[in-house]
């Protein structure tokens, strides 16, 4: 398969590099590798797998006709997994919404079977602790979530059938720098705060695992299924530091969302971190 990944972000990467494994441990006595794999971004990459190419293109000028590639493939599956340079409605625009006509303007002319479009749970907005699934319709006052709701619906219109929403809840790795120093550093909280989280292996895990279903929907919430509430998180690292814990007060607004991802289940895919490392300790596994 000819699978073509616009974005080389950590998603990115890490996504061509282990579909370029799989094909490296399936066919290291072959010939013919099973994946040949395409990314493309601002910046050069370097991959150790001889079956990445990287081309270093913005994609809103995307244009895959005499680039001297030592493949030059059609491709059967794109990934678009692209984030903006700053955390603004103009670069949100820029990046989600500006780029999906010279995206199919570009692969008019591949036999693409499916192209898996990574957007956000930030599209559901945030309302008092209330439930989200699958099936609840985007919706928020946000102004970058809005943007992503017209991306989404740009995208949609000119792939049809073939196109996939992917919307993770918050990224995490095992180790979160920002999350250590919000926990340290705050007093006092003024909201008792819903949040959804997934690692970042498991976004990776599913984006590939894609591949193996005989049917894909159109799109995924993709979250571990655990909602905990903020100050339980930075109370456990602050117990860690032999600090005293956050207190909430009665009276204070529930924000946040809880989300369900019920696709996701169904799906088979077996989560690597059903948890939070941390939430181990108060919510067993």
């Amino acid at each position: 398969m000819n699978i073509l990944i616009l974005g080389c972000g950590q998603i990115g990467q890490a996504l061509a590099e282990h579909l370029a494994q799989e094909t490296y441990n399936k066919d290291q006595h072959q010939d013919q590798a099973q994946h040949h794999i395409t990314c493309v971004s601002r910046t050069a990459k370097i991959f150790a797998h001889s079956n990445i190419q990287h081309l270093a293109q913005d994609i809103q000028s995307l244009n895959f006709q005499d680039l001297g590639l030592s493949n030059q493939p059609s491709f059967d599956w794109v990934y678009v997994i692209v984030s903006p340079s700053e955390r603004s409605v103009d670069a949100y625009q820029r990046i989600f919404v500006d780029t999906a006509r010279p995206v199919f303007q570009a692969l008019q002319h591949h036999p693409v079977e499916k192209v898996i479009f990574i957007s956000s749970t930030r599209v559901y907005g945030e309302d008092q602790g209330r439930w989200i699934n699958d099936e609840s319709i985007p919706n928020t006052d946000d102004s970058i979530g809005q943007t992503l709701i017209a991306s989404e619906q740009l995208w949609s219109a000119y792939w049809k059938e073939k196109f996939t929403i992917i919307r993770p809840s918050g990224l995490y790795r095992e180790q979160s720098p920002f999350l250590k120093k919000k926990a340290l550093e705050t007093h006092q909280l003024n909201e008792n705060h819903w949040t959804n989280r997934i690692h970042r292996a498991d976004l990776v895990g599913f984006l590939h695992y894609l591949i193996t279903l005989e049917k894909v929907e159109s799109s995924y919430i993709l979250t571990d299924q655990r909602p905990t509430l903020q100050h339980e998180l930075l109370n456990i690292i602050r117990a860690e530091n032999q600090l005293e814990p956050l207190r909430i007060h009665s009276n204070v607004k529930t924000t946040g969302k809880r989300l369900r991802a019920d696709r996701f289940t169904q799906s088979g895919y077996i989560l690597k971190y059903p948890s939070h490392p941390l939430l181990t300790k108060i919510i067993p596994t």
